[in-house]
């Protein structure tokens, strides 16, 4: 009787197993497609904040060479 017992148990408990393994697979695969989602995401707007802030970094350098240069002609 006691192994008959054990056998309807384990066909009760299946659900929660496969619930608790299918949790745990989902959970490791969707660690690693965060961290790539993760990467590629903060890849893209890294390069968008680089750019801008090159773009700012020309017009300061422009500015300095021309304020610069207009200095020195109000000298001679």
């Amino acid at each position: 009787m006691a192994g008959t017992q054990d056998m309807f148990d384990a066909i009760v408990m299946a659900d929660e197993r496969f619930h608790g393994e299918g949790y745990q697979e989902g959970y490791e695969e969707g660690s690693g497609l965060g961290l790539i989602e993760g990467r590629q995401h903060g890849t893209f707007h890294g390069a968008k904040i680089g750019s801008e802030i090159g773009c700012y970094q020309g017009f300061a350098f422009a500015w300095r060479c021309l304020l610069h240069s207009c200095a020195t002609e109000k000298d001679r």
